[in-house]
């Protein structure tokens, strides 16, 4: 698809999303007479209605890559969903099971051996197998350039609920129990997700929670512990330092842990701190640590030199333990894994049917 013609397709549906619903399709039909242009328009729009991800894509004029109907492998791409510092996402199909998936292609890679880490770990990463794990189904060429192709999940992100209404502490548990849970067995069979936040975890359509972007997550050639003295133990990986992986550093600033920021080594503790960032955002209803203008650079100073601040007093004093212990500056401070924190969680209140009290 040309770029003219997507231009066109976007325009099309920015008119199409400022009309009620009711009215959209018949406005599509009576907009252009290229049936097939039509047809692809409908697309998004039935794309957006399912998964709510397309309006700030009709706004951005930045062009992406990959245009609706292009082909990689067995898979059509179908519509944008998003751009990080990792790649951008699309929402894609694949021909030969009839499925939607998430086709993730990775920016392009500096090196050979980077590109041949970032295939086995992606590798490594389609071994996980636990429900609250996105599935990675595939990896696939793209003029050079590696594709992760992992299950596509409609519903809401952790981010878009928490945008709508802060959670009551029965749900901050029941989602971070879900959470730490699937870094569980992430942390069990080696691999560091190294950037959890509330924009890689959604929700669904049963309400259950999955992590996004396991395919990106980090796994050094060897694995040890991270284990103390005290507990020798705990599988997790070691060894890896994030000023040694791409040449960039991984994370979201307001999510990575210290020693990440840092360029330190990283082990399982890393995700712990990430873990607790999310805690205490569900909780309070922001981040722990806010720079003015929420600039990476001074957010990264904030964390490294703020006092942690006050929960809200209605933290119950439990959860706001589990939090606090979580966001410890120094890794032996911090629960060991996801595991430990799982139970710590899981040891304030019985589970409850926290999916039927909260949504977007």
């Amino acid at each position: 698809m040309d770029a003219a013609r997507w231009k066109t397709i976007k325009e099309l549906l920015a008119n199409a999303l400022d009309r009620p619903i009711a009215e959209r399709a018949a406005f599509v039909q009576n907009a252009s007479a290229d049936a097939g242009l039509r047809a692809e328009v409908m697309d998004l729009l039935e794309a957006y209605e399912t998964s709510g991800a397309l309006r700030s894509l009709a706004a951005d004029d930045r062009e992406y890559e990959l245009a609706p109907g292009a082909e990689v492998g067995p898979y059509r791409i179908r519509l944008p969903i998003g751009r990080g510092g990792g790649g951008e996402v699309y929402r894609a199909r694949d021909t030969r099971l009839q499925r939607d998936v998430a086709l993730k292609l990775l920016t392009q890679s500096s090196s050979h051996d980077e590109g041949t880490r970032r295939v086995r770990e992606a590798r490594a990463a389609a071994q996980l197998n636990h429900r609250g794990i996105a599935a990675i189904y595939d990896i696939v060429e793209v003029d050079s350039r590696a594709a992760i192709v992992m299950e596509y999940v409609s519903g809401d992100t952790l981010a878009d609920r928490l945008r709508s209404r802060a959670p009551d502490p029965a749900v901050v548990i029941g989602v971070g129990v879900e959470m730490a849970d699937a870094v569980a067995h992430a942390h069990a069979a080696g691999i560091a997700h190294c950037d959890l936040k509330p924009g890689n975890m959604r929700f669904a359509a049963d309400g259950s929670l999955r992590i996004l972007d396991f395919g990106l997550a980090r796994r050094p050639a060897s694995v040890s512990s991270c284990a103390t003295e005290e507990n020798p133990s705990t599988s997790a990986v070691s060894g890896l330092t994030a000023s040694s992986l791409d040449g960039l550093a991984l994370g979201t600033p307001g999510y990575m842990s210290p020693e990440q920021l840092l360029g330190q080594a990283i082990d399982c503790r890393t995700d712990v701190y990430s873990m607790g960032v999310v805690l205490y955002e569900m909780a309070a209803g922001r981040r722990p640590f806010l720079a003015d203008g929420d600039n990476d650079m001074a957010t990264a100073v904030a964390v490294l030199s703020t006092p942690l601040p006050d929960l809200p007093r209605d933290v119950p004093r439990k959860l706001r333990s589990v939090i606090v212990k979580c966001l410890g500056r120094l890794p032996e401070h911090r629960y060991r894994d996801g595991a430990e924190l799982r139970d710590a969680l899981t040891s304030i209140a019985a589970p409850s049917p926290w999916r039927l009290g909260w949504k977007a």
